[in-house]
């Protein structure tokens, strides 16, 4: 049932080169840039905000799991995938997380090891509660944020994503047309979100506000990714008309209220739209990608510079070294961790 969502003639289509790394790459140093900014103090002259990569890492996320989740011949075998994908690198950091607490902690490490917020943070991140305890006893204490890993919240909504996929994969299967399933599942995503916003401004409750960027609001990026694939070889047809359509929406939302009810879409759009008509990035497809291990592990090494007090002495050569440590943490975990394990699959 799964397999007949998705029409013989866009497989095809998907196995064409593309250039997806790039645009993987582009999202991860986004997010980077933005959050070197927030917690050095520093300007961020990224040209994409941490809010559209993370939306549009989401829409990555519906477009090519979703693709998967069809190609599965079970439940069981697609949440293993996922599971084997990224498992491996988000437990590393969590744990490498509270072995680099030991060494930068103001307490004695007698006191560290057995503080009991040490191992609720182990036991809340692990299971993505980031939210319950995001910090470690006596790390980051003082800095603009003592978050050890702030980019982990974006994990919960992923797994929460991925587990909506069999119901609404069930939901479409049921509809005469695919399309009727993903406009209820985009609209209803949408209401959410101004009702959340709604309560934010009349409460001024910050819970609203976060509760906002959760996943009932993040179902608008994610199944805007799941609306292309289903329909990729329309998209493909009509691409040169649709994304400087789409482009100019991206360009003008902060101006035009409105437009934010369709800016995911738009955003899908350019980012699909590009990386499948851009042949200039293609060769990147040879090598492996670590852009996933980028955004786990710049945050914490962000922190840790900040730490150190680096920005206080050369802003340029604090991220310098940010950049430095973050790639090399990324490729060890990929060369030790992630690629052994999925060469075993």
């Amino acid at each position: 049932m799964r397999q007949e969502l998705l029409r013989p003639e866009i497989t095809p289509m998907l196995r064409n080169e593309n250039s997806l790394d790039i645009v993987r790459y582009y999202l991860s140093f986004a997010v980077l840039f933005a959050h070197f900014a927030e917690l050095t103090g520093s300007t961020n002259y990224f040209p994409t905000s941490s809010y559209s990569a993370v939306g549009a890492f989401f829409i990555l996320s519906g477009f090519l799991v979703f693709y998967s989740y069809i190609r599965c011949q079970s439940p069981g075998e697609y949440f293993m995938r996922r599971a084997r994908r990224i498992l491996p690198p988000y437990m590393a950091i969590v744990v490498l997380c509270c072995i680099m607490g030991a060494f930068i902690t103001r307490l004695p490490l007698g006191e560290y090891f057995t503080a009991s917020q040490l191992w609720q943070y182990l036991a809340a991140n692990l299971t993505f509660a980031n939210f319950l305890q995001p910090s470690l006893p006596g790390v980051f204490e003082g800095q603009v944020h003592e978050a050890v890993n702030g980019s982990l919240w974006t994990m919960k909504v992923e797994v929460l994503l991925y587990l909506t996929l069999p119901l609404a994969a069930w939901l479409m299967s049921r509809c005469n047309k695919s399309w009727i399933a993903l406009l209820f599942i985009y609209i209803s995503s949408y209401i959410y979100k101004l009702w959340m916003g709604h309560l934010y401004d009349t409460t001024g409750e910050m819970i609203y506000r976060i509760m906002q960027r959760q996943v009932g609001g993040q179902l608008l990026f994610f199944y805007s990714g799941v609306t292309l694939l289903l329909y990729f070889d329309y998209f493909q047809r009509h691409v040169r008309v649709l994304f400087p359509i789409a482009l100019a929406v991206c360009f003008a939302s902060k101006a035009v209220n409105w437009f934010d009810a369709i800016e995911p879409l738009c955003i899908a759009i350019v980012i699909i739209g590009f990386a499948y008509n851009c042949r200039w990035f293609e060769w990147m497809r040879k090598y492996d990608n670590i852009a996933y291990d980028i955004y786990l592990f710049h945050y914490p090494v962000i922190q840790l510079v900040v730490h150190w007090g680096l920005p206080d002495v050369n802003i340029y050569l604090s991220f310098a070294v940010v950049m430095t440590m973050t790639i090399l943490l990324s490729l060890a975990s990929w060369y030790i961790i992630e690629r052994p394990i999925m060469r075993r699959r």
